[in-house]
């Protein structure tokens, strides 16, 4: 996938919101090149490891959160 750098996707390129600061309680789809043909639907506080930040966006890239238990 991309770089390897994880965010939310409602700041990411890939995420098809319908608006230019969508909620994390948004619901989208995914774009992603590579995940598109999955037909993924996630929230605006869902993350990725393929993140990418929106145009002229400078969103601090986080690290992935620890796996749950």
């Amino acid at each position: 996938m991309a770089d390897a750098s994880w965010g939310n996707c409602k700041n990411c390129r890939f995420f098809a919101g319908n608006s230019d600061e969508p909620s994390d309680e948004a619901v989208q789809g995914c774009n992603q090149s590579e995940l598109k043909k999955f037909a993924l639907v996630v929230s605006g506080d869902s993350g990725c490891n393929a993140f990418e930040a929106q145009a002229g966006e400078s969103v601090p890239i986080r690290e992935e959160p620890a796996p749950m238990h």
